[in-house]
């Protein structure tokens, strides 16, 4: 299996929380055991996303990018849903399936997101037209790899399951393909309310699956301080008329 690493290079922090934390709070107050952080969200309702984007205006970077994390976490299956349905669309129904999807918070780094466990049809793959026009759009300064993935195409199912593995990455990693693969994921992440913009992909073997994140832990403590701040603010503001 492999993993497929989007780096970030900007996200539309408030635009995200408009679109995502409504959903997540109809999603809380529906629940028929809810936890701490559920009653909270529920007690908000309608005040959620004022207070949530007033609250940005006081985060700096790494606070908002928590807060991203947390709600990609929250979810999970809808950023994975509309991965697959992109891929499907991209390179043929069950060529390339995403089993898990998170967001990782890299500390004097930018924001990435994960594409986790993707199991990938590689004899599909060679097979795809989007494959085989990657292969003929790649320009003659990486002859070498075209030359490889014609001869990829051409053996195709007589290459033993590792063969393919290395030569469905490296056509993943080409950059024509490389180039459609982030355009289709960046326009799934923001279907799924997920607003960023892309600065580059990288599809490698996975080393180790990494446990999906909890969608019913806290917020992030930062988060949820200065949310619980503000709305204190704004109730004691109303009690005074203002």
């Amino acid at each position: 299996m492999l993993n497929i690493q989007l780096d970030v290079a900007r996200v539309d922090y408030r635009r995200c929380v408009e679109v995502l934390l409504p959903q997540l709070v109809e999603h809380c107050a529906a629940k028929t055991a809810p936890n701490e952080t559920d009653r909270f969200l529920t007690g908000l309702g309608a005040e959620a996303v004022p207070a949530a984007c007033a609250l940005l205006d006081e985060m700096d970077t790494d606070d908002r990018d928590s807060m991203v994390v947390w709600l990609v976490s929250v979810h999970e299956e809808r950023m994975r849903n509309s991965a697959n349905r992109r891929l499907a669309e991209l390179f043929g129904a069950g060529v390339v399936r995403v089993g898990h999807f998170a967001a990782i918070d890299r500390p004097l780094s930018r924001l990435a997101l994960l594409a986790e466990q993707v199991d990938i049809d590689y004899a599909a793959l060679l097979r795809s037209p989007v494959v085989s026009d990657g292969i003929e759009r790649i320009g003659s300064e990486y002859g070498i790899l075209k030359s490889a993935a014609k001869l990829a195409v051409q053996m195709g199912t007589h290459l033993s399951g590792e063969s393919l593995e290395k030569q469905g990455l490296l056509l993943l990693n080409s950059p024509k393909i490389k180039r459609r693969l982030m355009e289709a994921l960046q326009d799934a992440v923001r279907q799924a309310g997920l607003d960023v913009e892309l600065e580059s992909v990288t599809a490698e073997r996975a080393t180790a699956i990494l446990l999906p994140q909890s969608t019913t832990g806290p917020i992030p403590g930062a988060f949820e301080e200065r949310m619980m701040r503000k709305l204190a603010d704004k109730a004691a503001a109303l009690r005074n008329g203002a």
